[in-house]
């Protein structure tokens, strides 16, 4: 398990210069989803996740500026947006925090290729997950249901 740290990281862990843009491009209203934020009892299994399978960027992984004490990883897509921030909340590993389980499942379509891709290597890595009406329903290292489309 690869340790994480407040420089900015690519995929597989090797420091990192800012290189990103952010992509100004975004939905044609005044209001729009930013990002996603997830609690997680580990962060280092919680980011190698949806690194290494899902194909998210780390950006950081930071003391968390917000919530003192704890550390957070903030992942982004394709086109350069932050989409993902993960949390390390190390008492979730008692099950009966309150407010564990509070986000239903996260929903992300791939393009159709990158959608097998990510079905070969589920496959290959031998990580459960079931295929039901032309998607893929996987959960993430805390039981988060990710449910994934092709388009």
């Amino acid at each position: 398990m690869k340790e994480l740290t407040d420089t900015p990281t690519d995929v597989v862990g090797n420091e990192v210069a800012e290189t990103r843009t952010k992509s100004s491009s975004h939905p044609d209203t005044s209001l729009w989803l930013d990002h996603a934020a997830i609690m997680t009892s580990d962060l280092e299994p919680a980011v190698e996740f949806y690194a290494d399978l899902l194909g998210l960027r780390v950006n950081i992984v930071e003391s968390d500026p917000i919530r003192k004490g704890r550390r957070r990883a903030m992942l982004f897509d394709s086109n350069g947006r932050d989409v993902l921030e993960i949390i390390e909340m190390t008492e979730l590993r008692h099950r009966v925090v309150p407010g564990a389980g509070a986000v239903h499942h996260l929903g992300f379509r791939f393009p159709t290729e990158d959608w097998k891709a990510l079905r070969d290597r589920l496959e290959n890595r031998k990580y459960p997950y079931e295929e039901v009406a032309g998607r893929l329903f996987v959960r993430d290292v805390d039981g988060l249901v990710l449910e994934i489309e092709p388009f």
